[in-house]
Parts: C-alpha cells; sequence; structure tokens
C-alpha cells in the first residue's frame, strides 16, 4: 500500500486531523493566504475550481468567501473528512465527491493541491500531474502545495515514523528542475515557484510526544518550519495548462 494509501485510510489520524482543520475554520491558515493571494492574481477570482484532497473543505471555505464568483467542488478520497465537509451549513451549495487525484473526473479552469502530493511516489506524481492535466481547460491553472526545493540534483524520500503513523510513511521532498520538467511534459507552461516563509512564530513543542511544526530563527530574522528534526520547504506552485 502506498503511502497515500494508507494516509487516507487510517481512520484514528484522519479523526486528528480533521480536529486540526477545525482551527482554520474562522482563522486562515498563513499558507492558505499566501494561495488567495495567487488565486486572485491567476484567475481574477472567477471560473471553476476543484479542490482536491479537500479534507473537510477549511480551504473552500476561504475560497468562497473571497471568490463568491467562483463556482468551486471538493474531491476527497477519506469517506469521513467527506461527511464533515457535506455536514456543514457554511458549505452549503458546494459539490463534495470522493475523487482521487490520480484519476480525476470533470473539467475545471483551476485545480488546487493543497499539501496532497508530498505522500506520492514519482510514479503517483506523474500520474497526478498527467490526470490534473486532462481535467484543467486550456489555459487553465494548476496550484500545489508541497515539500519542494532548488537542489536540482538532490531527490528525496523519507520514511517518517511518528506517534500518528507508528508504522511510517514515505515522504517525498522534490527539485523545482525535476518538477517543472514534468509539468511541461504534460503540457503546462509558466511554472513558478513560491517557497513559503511562515511570517510568525510556532513554539517549539519539545522533545517527546508526536511531531509537530514548530519554527526557529536564522541570524536574519527569517522562520525555518521543522516538524521533529525535520526542516520542511514548503513550497507554492503554479502552472498554466497550454
Amino acid at each position: 500500500m502506498s503511502s497515500y494509501e494508507k494516509y487516507v485510510k487510517d481512520s484514528t489520524f484522519l479523526a486528528y486531523y480533521n480536529e486540526y482543520q477545525r482551527r482554520y475554520a474562522g482563522q486562515i491558515a498563513e499558507r492558505d493566504k499566501v494561495l488567495l493571494g495567487l488565486l486572485a492574481e491567476k484567475t481574477q477570482g472567477r471560473g471553476t475550481l476543484l479542490d482536491i484532497g479537500c479534507s473537510t473543505g477549511n480551504l473552500l471555505l476561504h475560497i468562497r468567501r473571497a471568490f463568491p464568483e467562483m463556482k468551486i467542488s471538493g474531491g476527497e478520497l477519506a469517506d469521513s473528512s467527506l461527511a464533515e465537509a457535506r455536514a456543514n451549513p457554511e458549505l452549503a451549495g458546494i459539490v463534495f465527491e470522493q475523487m482521487d487525484m490520480l484519476d480525476l473526473k470533470g473539467r475545471y479552469d483551476c485545480i488546487v493541491a493543497n499539501a496532497v502530493a508530498v505522500y506520492f511516489g514519482w510514479d503517483e506524481y506523474e500520474r497526478a500531474l498527467a490526470s490534473v492535466a486532462r481535467a484543467l481547460s486550456p489555459g487553465g491553472i494548476y496550484f500545489a502545495f508541497e515539500w519542494l526545493h532548488p537542489f536540482d540534483d538532490q531527490d528525496l524520500e523519507i520514511i517518517e515514523t511518528t506517534v500518528s503513523h507508528p508504522e511510517g510513511l514515505k515522504i517525498h521532498f522534490r527539485p523545482y528542475g525535476k518538477v517543472a520538467r514534468l509539468l511541461t511534459k504534460y503540457g503546462f507552461e509558466d511554472v513558478e515557484f513560491h517557497p513559503f516563509v511562515l511570517p510568525i512564530d510556532l513554539p517549539f513543542p519539545g522533545h517527546q510526544g508526536d511531531a509537530i511544526s514548530y519554527t526557529m530563527r536564522k541570524d536574519d530574522g527569517e522562520r525555518l518550519c521543522f516538524r521533529g528534526a525535520l526542516y520542511q520547504p514548503w513550497c507554492h506552485m503554479s502552472a498554466r495548462k497550454r
């Protein structure tokens, strides 16, 4: 079973993650503020949008508030997350479907994959890009938020074992160049990478218990985001389908 399949079938972890998503229903996460800015720049807040891997619909709630003219929908594999999204009155009217990013259906002007593809192996990742390309209209925009870095000759696959995932999950840190070449292969252009730097401090949680994100300051004041011993090179990416 691949890491992404383990992730969406782990009911104990999903209960925790769904609760985590609820924290940001009222107050938007910093990463999503950046994404809304990119959406405004690239789409002018119009067209049809799919949030694939939408979890409980938290991001779609903020997209709806920011861009009321957009026709938005959510796709997700986890049944428990879909049930919460469909039961939320603030998300009434948004269509939520069980959907696999590797085999997308429909046609959209914009597709967002927010912290989804870090669990894909390269074969799955390439299938996901091909699937997104098929589902986007010509000129459509793909947005992703992943662990991406500028070291083109370094490709990292790590097995991370934590309290939440005692059997371990494979996670991936991908180089810009390799990702850009794959996007070009599947008919994308205007590929852009926007490294994400947290503008707020996250407290250090201690060395015991589950691995939780926190920040450390460089001498120049820039915050580095860690999870346990792991540095997280979060990055927003955008690409336009030719």
